[in-house]
């Protein structure tokens, strides 16, 4: 599809999306339609009562407790790791797709166990759109910052995760740094969002748009944030946030 037939496409897909939005977990319930990126975000304060919130909110014997209950494929961490509240690391599918994560001897696989729940959530989102493998480049960075600040970032938690390229049910791969056609400063999603993209681009950007509407995580950051974020997508949840942010 190219030129005028793919704006075409955008703008019935968008008009669709519009007549018939998806209902974000947030709402209490899953999705049964998958909106397009152009389709308007909901606003940007977040309640408390959303997915991250009430995740990030959660104390360690509360969440092992909701881990546990769902059977997630996670396994506590022997020993500890510094700033994360209750690390673990990822051993099997969650909520059906597979997390793959760097190895048992790297930092950058411990994650919180709240983060785990987010990840949960997040996989229903990836289930309505045929993905049912992630690659994870990190999630733990001890002693991470925020780029020129002081301010400890959420991998320094272990409540962040960068993802790097999905793959779907027919095993074709959707790459961040190859396929997501990024322009710093540019809109994600809604209707002031670029339409001129390839397919590719538009499955990427319809797939990170529903994730955040769903309320799953606080903070989403794609290559239209900065050159830092070119080739992955971060996601985050942070006790006490109440703003939306996906750039």
């Amino acid at each position: 599809m190219v030129g005028g037939a793919r704006r075409t496409s955008h703008a019935l897909w968008g008009a669709l999306a519009l007549a018939w939005p998806s209902v974000g977990l947030a709402d209490g319930a899953a999705a049964t339609e998958v909106a397009s990126y152009q389709a308007p975000l909901p606003p940007t304060p977040v309640s408390k009562t959303s997915p991250a919130s009430r995740w990030a909110s959660l104390s360690g014997s509360q969440c092992w407790a909701e881990t546990a209950r769902r059977k997630l494929g996670v396994t506590r961490v022997k020993g500890a790791a510094t700033g994360v509240a209750l690390p673990v690391r990822v051993t099997g599918p969650i909520e059906g797709v597979k997390f793959l994560t760097p190895g048992k001897k790297s930092p950058y696989g411990i994650l919180d166990c709240r983060l785990a729940l987010a990840l949960a959530d997040l996989a229903i989102v990836l289930k309505r759109h045929d993905v049912v493998q992630v690659q994870v480049d990190n999630m733990y960075r001890p002693r991470a910052h925020l780029p020129g600040k002081k301010k400890p970032s959420q991998h320094s938690y272990g409540l962040a995760i960068d993802l790097t390229r999905v793959k779907r049910a027919d095993g074709t791969e959707l790459v961040v740094e190859r396929d997501f056609q990024g322009a710093i400063g540019e809109p994600v999603c809604g209707v002031s969002a670029r339409a001129e993209l390839s397919d590719d681009a538009s499955a990427l950007r319809n797939l990170i748009c529903d994730v955040a509407r769903s309320g799953t995580f606080h903070h989403i950051l794609t290559p239209n944030h900065d050159a830092a974020h070119r080739d992955h997508f971060h996601l985050d949840i942070a006790r006490g946030a109440r703003q939306r942010i996906i750039e």
